[in-house]
């Protein structure tokens, strides 16, 4: 049996550590008025194949992790790579085809960033590093201009997704779970209710935590 989970805060406020130093949270109105204005979104898409012992989103056979995310995804969509050894010059490659697009996200490597809904700026793609928190202020910037910023997370076994988005995709998450594998067990759940790592990883000590948010089929 495999298990997917897509943990996910909506909205939420992106307080980045650059961002957090130039503007600190010095006071309970300013909290209040940040968290009013709080427009951004953010995911975290995981999988596990419970009987062959493997943990990690891009792991599963049939890659149906992968087409889950795929299918949330609006065009276009473009594959960016910051490659360290070319003198960080970056390599755009737009995907339009939905099996390419699988296939970019399973083997994606770490210095690579999907962008969707987006038409490039070249000025504010130039801002992305190999460096995550280098480009906090770009992902910042693409997702005020409405698009969904996805990075590979280092997994047990291949990569995990981290999804930052203008726009909250848990409701779209839940109705492509809705197609997975009858063997296939999703669910979409609050980050908030899943901190800490006896709680992440739920379906490794007690798969019905979470049954509330288990996608219905």
């Amino acid at each position: 049996m495999r298990v997917i989970k897509y943990f996910y805060e909506e909205p939420t406020l992106l307080d980045f550590p650059e961002s957090a130093s130039e503007s600190p949270i010095d006071s309970g109105e300013r909290f209040i008025k940040l968290m009013r204005e709080k427009t951004h979104h953010r995911g975290y898409l995981a999988a596990s194949d419970l009987v062959n012992n493997t943990v990690g989103g891009s792991s599963l056979e049939d890659q149906v992790a992968a087409k889950a995310l795929a299918d949330v995804l609006d065009g276009p969509i473009w594959f960016v790579n910051l490659d360290p050894t070319a003198g960080n010059a970056l390599n755009c490659a737009l995907e339009t085809n939905r099996a390419a697009i699988v296939r970019s996200l399973v083997t994606m490597s770490s210095t690579s960033v999907l962008i969707s809904n987006l038409n490039p700026n070249d000025d504010v793609l130039g801002l992305l590093t190999t460096d995550r928190k280098a480009s906090f202020g770009a992902i910042v910037r693409l997702l005020d201009m409405g698009a969904t910023v996805v990075f590979p997370e280092p997994a047990h076994v291949g990569h995990d997704w981290s999804i930052f988005s203008a726009k909250p995709l848990s409701a779209r998450f839940t109705e492509a779970l809705r197609k997975a594998p009858v063997d296939c067990r999703a669910f979409v759940v609050p980050y908030v209710k899943a901190r800490g790592e006896h709680k992440f990883y739920f379906e490794q000590y007690d798969l019905g935590l979470f049954s509330e948010y288990e996608v219905k089929r």
